[in-house]
């Protein structure tokens, strides 16, 4: 658009050019035109600058003057005043009644553009037209990142873009300095932004990005929370609408699960340790238990409820994405995690799980059955396409055994009180709700004896996932991409001690009958520095944990927390 209105100018000026050679004027005239002229311009300017000085602010131009003056054209008209005035001047001084009467018409010229330029800096003096400019400013900038990642451009990067730089700079200011109304307006001018498919991926790393800006403003810097949560609402919905068009939302989705339940921890750690006011840390705790649940509905084929038609149906289309997505959801201890699993059931099986976790039910064991087993086994083309994913039994149950390994090192710390405040529904400092969390992966019992659990520990330290298993195409989907979170991806086999609790929980005893004879003897043959790095983070994570000396009691007292799940059906019985 500028480069057009550009070469319209300059074909204006040469055919002034030669009006001006055909028809000189004398130098009355030109004086009388160029003094009506003059004082013209000069209240287009004052307009322009009163305009200018009363409306704009930094979250109302925070690329540049620059995006500005690409709209209203200012340094366009400015030149054709100044080469108006030199034509005039050198003209009237030279006696060259040309050059003076081209002078003349050049400040006709000027002023014409002058009313253009006026009347579209008139249009951003709303705030609706300025947030538009800025809002297109920003979604150029998106789609020039997504062209240049498409042609791999090595230059391509968000952390060097002048304008996603420049936006990114002004919303930390306004979050730093309490000003609600330049959030509110920053954050609808980026969610409102239109970007094509190749830049969504950017997109949503933008969105992640001020959403934690805006978390760790409230947190730390005394931010608004009730505005902040609503603008975190916009960007999270947003989130999951840009999703939707990625052929693969599977690794944004994943992300933005995982540092909800990040953010859910840290509240509740900033909270009790002083540093964040209850107010804050409650007002996000209750954000990421319902934008958990949003992004649950998304993913579960058959939602209990939907807000809309789009939470109808699940955006994830094939086995890897939900098993990406199931990983990351499970991670941090976050609302709703169990629950998550019931969606991924049916994704993989075509079919739906019918049990109640609450009750002890094991959803990962009724899916092994359901994919490998003789009776029951079922043969949906969800089911084939499931079972292709996973390979062998053997991969199926060494996937879930590295899927508990991240779960069980992310829980959060049952040492810390949880203010009265901060309980939300699936947030509380409820022992069953962290037994029933806990369960859905300790009921996958792929072994029985201390020996079995011995060889299943050896496969996970030792063993290295092959070219076209399900965690190497996982990592392979994932891309290396982070979305700028402060949550980084951690390999499960760089946390050891997860690792033995992981196999621990699936001989530890659900009912207090039964026996924990294989427990112990699958603690008591480790060696001593892997069985007190185990123990630290039993007392970490395990209720009851912290109060044994010995590493195996440790272990064992806090896995007791299984025994919680399930024991209003078996006093029933």
């Amino acid at each position: 658009m500028q480069v057009w209105r550009q070469i319209w100018l300059f074909l204006c000026a040469v055919g002034l050019a030669f009006v001006a050679f055909a028809y000189p004027r004398s130098h009355d005239d030109v004086v009388d035109a160029t003094q009506f002229s003059i004082a013209f311009f000069a209240t287009l300017l004052t307009g322009e600058a009163v305009i200018f000085a009363l409306t704009f602010s930094a979250a109302s131009s925070w690329p540049s003057l620059r995006a500005i003056d690409g709209h209203i054209a200012f340094r366009e008209w400015v030149l054709i005043g100044w080469f108006a005035a030199l034509f005039t001047g050198c003209g009237l001084l030279g006696d060259n009644a040309v050059s003076a009467t081209y002078g003349a018409l050049l400040f006709l010229l000027a002023n014409i553009y002058g009313v253009f330029s006026f009347v579209q800096l008139f249009g951003l003096a709303s705030i609706g037209g300025r947030n538009q400019l800025l809002r297109r400013t920003l979604a150029d900038a998106l789609a020039r990142q997504g062209g240049g990642s498409r042609r791999g451009s090595p230059s391509a990067g968000l952390e060097h873009d002048p304008i996603v730089n420049s936006y990114l700079g002004t919303l930390s200011q306004a979050a730093t300095g309490n000003d609600p109304t330049a959030i509110r307006h920053l954050v609808d001018q980026l969610v409102e932004t239109e970007v094509p498919v190749e830049a969504v991926d950017d997109t949503i790393t933008v969105h992640l990005d001020v959403l934690h800006r805006l978390v760790r403003a409230t947190l730390a810097g005394g931010a608004d929370p009730i505005q902040v949560v609503s603008c975190a609402h916009s960007l999270i919905e947003s989130v999951i609408g840009h999703c939707r068009r990625l052929r693969d939302p599977a690794p944004p989705l994943g992300a933005l699960s995982r540092y909800l339940a990040w953010l859910a921890n840290t509240a509740l750690l900033m909270s009790v340790r002083g540093v964040a006011s209850s107010r804050a840390a409650r007002e996000l705790a209750a954000l990421t238990t319902d934008a958990r649940l949003k992004v649950l509905r998304c993913v579960d084929p058959d939602p209990k409820s939907a807000a809309h038609q789009d939470e109808l149906g699940s955006i994830l289309t094939s086995p890897l994405q939900v098993l990406l997505w199931t990983g990351d959801f499970t991670e941090f201890h976050g609302a709703h995690q169990a629950s998550a699993l019931y969606g991924t059931y049916e994704i993989l099986t075509g079919t739906k799980f019918m049990g109640n976790y609450w009750d002890g039910a094991s959803i990962l064991t009724q899916l092994r059955r359901s994919l490998y087993g003789g009776h029951g086994r079922v043969s949906t083309p969800e089911a084939d396409a499931a079972r292709r994913a996973f390979g062998p039994v053997e991969d199926y149950d060494h996937f879930w055994a590295l899927g508990s390994v991240t779960a069980l090192a992310t829980l959060r710390d049952a040492r810390l009180p949880h203010p009265p405040e901060l309980i939300r529904p699936e947030f509380t400092p409820d022992h069953q709700l962290l037994g029933a969390y806990l369960r859905t992966f300790a009921t996958h019992r792929y072994f029985t004896t201390a020996a079995q659990a011995r060889e299943a520990l050896l496969s996970l330290v030792c063993r290295a996932d092959p070219p076209g298993s399900t965690p190497s195409e996982i990592r392979q989907a994932r891309g290396g991409r982070t979305y700028r979170l402060p949550v980084p991806l951690v390999d499960p086999q760089q946390r050891p001690a997860a690792m033995v609790l992981a196999v621990a929980c699936r001989l530890a005893p659900l009912a207090p009958a039964e026996s924990d004879s294989e427990l112990r003897d699958f603690l008591a043959v480790l060696p001593v520095p892997a069985l007190q790095a185990t123990a630290r983070l039993a007392t970490r994570v395990l209720p009851g944990a912290a109060g044994e000396i010995d590493p195996v009691e440790a272990v064992v007292t806090g896995l007791a927390v299984l025994q919680l799940v399930g024991a209003h059906t078996r006093e029933g019985s």
